[in-house]
């Protein structure tokens, strides 16, 4: 029960990142639709890797991709603090705890 829940929530934050990477596509231009362009080809990746462990039980797999989703949402965290956004810092910083617990929770 315990794989699922982690790896569903991974596969949501990654799918999550990839709808902002779109609208970061469509919204920007010139030098910054190209700086889009490639945080979509990440975050594309990402939720590929977060769907096998949905798929297919691999629980090293899944140890990994909630590790790296967990790096992804503490450094956007930070970014929201940088830029004093509320939304871009609680956000990031929700996802950051769930992926920890998943963790926690999966050793």
């Amino acid at each position: 029960m315990i794989y699922y829940i982690n790896a569903y929530t991974t596969l949501i934050s990654a799918t999550l990142g990839v709808c902002f990477s779109i609208g970061a596509v469509i919204a920007e231009r010139e030098t910054s639709r190209t700086n889009a362009l490639y945080m979509f080809t990440r975050s594309f990746a990402l939720a590929c890797a977060a769907a096998i462990p949905v798929c297919r039980n691999a629980p090293t797999i899944l140890f990994v991709v909630t590790a790296a989703m967990l790096i992804v949402q503490i450094i956007d965290c930070i970014i929201g603090i940088v830029i004093k956004s509320k939304m871009r810092t609680v956000g990031p910083f929700i996802m950051a705890t769930c992926h920890a617990v998943c963790l926690l929770l999966s050793i």
